[in-house]
């Protein structure tokens, strides 16, 4: 891998997010240095993608988000474009696609469901492990948010099978669990949403990432009050 060793910096910054504020925007500078001195990193470009998605997830105004998701789009779409095998740019082209369709409303973003399938279904062929089965979560969550037949690819049945792909991927990745959770409600299956649900009530709180499993803590428990 060429710059491993900004690599591994950012990285850490990223996956430490949450102990101080500045450091998605560490990040984010050694990339822009980076990438303006090798304009041909695709990695560079997938991580940019991420860290927007970051920045869009913790914004709290909807322009700003919006921003960020585009911003993201556009990094991911240029990682690809020098390398279409760079698990890092069609990933986070598929989430900040998918975070930007779910701020715009789902109606208004049917011409990103194929785009958002395609991307996923290709990390799922590169390396279907990223980022705690990653791919197989969005691929899940499209099929459960989208339109059924005739107007999208909305399929309960499908969502179930790839959730349950990215939890045995992801057993400890709280969002894997919550989203497999919502699609068996969705199936009437209370009984197994009840499980994937009491599994992140019960599930000790991972290190530097604590405030997102305690706002996926909350959000279980109001699924499991309304169960």
């Amino acid at each position: 891998m060429k710059h491993e060793n900004i690599f591994q910096k950012v990285r850490k910054l990223i996956d430490e997010r949450e102990l101080d504020d500045a450091n998605l925007e560490t990040a984010r500078d050694e990339l822009f240095e980076l990438v303006e001195n090798d304009s041909e990193c695709a990695w560079a470009y997938g991580r940019l993608s991420e860290i927007n998605y970051w920045f869009g997830e913790y914004a709290s105004e909807a322009d700003d988000k919006l921003a960020f998701f585009e911003e993201g789009v556009e990094c991911g779409k240029t990682g690809i474009e020098i390398d279409e095998n760079s698990v890092e740019a069609n990933f986070w082209l598929a989430v900040n696609y998918g975070a930007f369709g779910q701020e715009k409303g789902i109606m208004q973003s049917l011409t990103l469901i194929q785009p958002i399938k395609a991307q996923a279904e290709k990390v799922i062929k590169l390396n279907e492990s990223y980022f705690y089965g990653g791919a197989w979560r969005v691929l899940g969550r499209v099929y459960h948010k989208a339109p059924g037949f005739p107007f999208s690819i909305g399929s309960t049945k499908k969502a179930i099978e790839c959730l349950e792909k990215a939890v045995n991927l992801g057993p400890k990745f709280y969002l894997n669990h919550l989203f497999l959770a919502e699609a068996y409600i969705s199936n009437r299956d209370k009984d197994k949403a009840r499980e994937q649900l009491e599994w992140i009530q019960n599930a000790p709180l991972n290190k530097n990432h604590e405030f997102e499993d305690e706002r996926d803590k909350n959000l279980a428990e109001t699924l499991l009050k309304n169960l």
